[in-house]
């Protein structure tokens, strides 16, 4: 654990010898440059012997080049005595990091394990752009037998594991609607473009490709069926059935439900009532099938929006990639190779979500993965827009940072975090992580003067003009 200490001291006053060195260099520059001027001329006049040399765009005793480093210097040290304030108001149990790049700005307990809630999702994102190949995408086909225009028998609908696989009705009563949904409807509707119209079985799911583990084990009862699962290969309208306010236990059953709804919306007769656990049978040929968005734009819905049904089926075909298994278990395992090979020892990861409260992460870790050069652009992608797109829709509104600042939020009782970044115009962003562990800390009135207050001394970041940051005039 680390933490930047700083003396209490006048901003304009901090660094007294950097002042008077900068106006020091400032008061030589007429007269160097009429010594060099007047070495010019006699060069040009001392006839064609002389090699003539041209001059540096941007010369060494430039006042502009050594404002810009003095300019960077004192803004970080600036940034840093204003996130020491902000320190100052953490309760023990807090991290904060900032760093512009791989340059570390103000560290405050970085090592300290944390619960971090849906900030979890950064590390899940991290190996899911990894380790799954990035043309991969998820496919959810339709089974059964032809013949004309009717299936003898059941058809099968075989899970993919795409997890943004919704009806329209259901995309309206999502709090934060889904970004690139695979449409059930246009599924239903290739059934019909093939030519069926009548199913004198039912629509049965198979959700085989994936575990059957429906929830994780360490999840509490307060978070299961209610912000993740039940988990499946086989997953429409997050487990739910319209209109229907029990979720199944089992997802593949309220995927055939919807299923089923939908095709006899668009007058397919289906004669049977959804089951679940169906097989496609010797015979059997496709008939129709829809693939997700891409691994880049599923990876974006589970970061912009916190979905945690979609990192936690990342996580599972994260598992199967490795050793075929398809679990979380199988999926912390790649997981946490990753990370070995990456050089971070000190976390603990129990799911893909977040959701679980036996998840320990560190400022440290989070700062790393955010700025590695290889995952800025899934990061860029995915991440949320302060005032703009998904959980931060309505944070930061009225802040400097809002429509600039991006960042993954995280939620439990009596946690609350926030990690990203803040773009810059020139140069590399200000990466950081903040995470608050601690009695009422989610409560609105308890962390969003905090999260203000990083808004506003980031947005101050970098010192407008070499005036504003030494205190002389120009």
């Amino acid at each position: 654990m680390t933490e930047t200490s700083r003396p209490s001291r006048q901003r304009r006053t901090r660094r007294p010898g950097l002042v008077l060195g900068v106006v020091g260099v400032l008061g030589a520059l007429p007269f160097i440059t009429l010594w060099l001027g007047g070495n010019s001329l006699a060069q040009r006049t001392a006839g064609n012997n002389v090699v003539s040399i041209k001059s540096l765009t941007t010369p060494v005793l430039s006042s502009r080049r050594a404002a810009q480093n003095i300019v960077d210097e004192i803004s970080q040290e600036e940034l840093a005595q204003d996130l020491s304030g902000l320190a100052e108001k953490l309760p023990g149990k807090a991290c904060l990091q900032v760093a512009r790049g791989n340059s570390a700005v103000y560290e405050k307990r970085t090592d300290l394990l944390l619960i971090p809630g849906s900030n979890q999702k950064i590390v899940t994102a991290a190996a899911a752009a990894t380790l799954l190949p990035e043309s991969t995408v998820f496919t959810t086909r339709v089974f059964g037998k032809v013949d004309g225009s009717k299936v003898t028998g059941n058809i099968t609908l075989v899970g993919g594991g795409d997890p943004l696989l919704t009806t329209s009705d259901y995309a309206q009563m999502e709090k934060f609607p889904t970004l690139k949904r695979t449409s059930l409807e246009v599924l239903a509707q290739r059934v019909v473009a093939a030519g069926i119209r009548t199913v004198e079985g039912s629509v049965v799911g198979n959700d085989d490709l994936l575990s059957q583990s429906r929830y994780v084990a360490s999840w509490g009862s307060g978070v299961r069926g209610v912000e993740g699962g039940p988990l499946g290969a086989l997953m429409v309208n997050d487990g739910v059935v319209v209109a229907n306010p029990i979720k199944p236990d089992d997802p593949s059953l309220a995927a055939a439900t919807e299923m089923t709804r939908v095709l006899r919306k668009l007058g397919v007769v289906v004669t049977g009532e959804a089951s679940a656990d169906g097989k496609a049978s010797e015979g059997d040929s496709e008939i129709a099938n829809i693939s997700s968005a891409p691994l880049t734009d599923v990876i974006a819905e589970m970061l912009t929006n916190s979905d945690n049904n979609t990192a936690e089926i990342l996580l599972r075909h994260i598992g199967f990639v490795h050793n075929g298994k398809g679990t979380t278990e199988s999926g912390l395992e790649a997981t946490n190779q990753l990370l070995t090979s990456w050089g971070f020892t000190n976390y603990v990861l129990k799911d893909g979500s977040g959701l679980s409260r036996d998840n320990r992460l560190t400022c440290s870790l989070l700062v790393s993965l955010l700025s590695r050069p290889e995952l800025t652009a899934v990061f860029g992608h995915g991440l949320a827009t302060a005032g703009t797109t998904g959980t931060l829709s309505d944070t930061f509104n009225k802040s400097p940072v809002a429509g600039k600042l991006r960042a993954k939020t995280g939620t439990l009782l009596n946690v609350k975090s926030l990690s990203g970044y803040l773009p810059q115009k020139e140069g590399n962003a200000l990466y950081f992580a903040f995470i608050l562990n601690g009695t009422a800390i989610a409560d609105q009135g308890n962390y969003r003067p905090l999260w203000d207050a990083l808004g506003l001394d980031l947005s101050r970041y970098p010192a407008r003009s070499l005036s504003a940051a030494v205190g002389v005039l120009p």
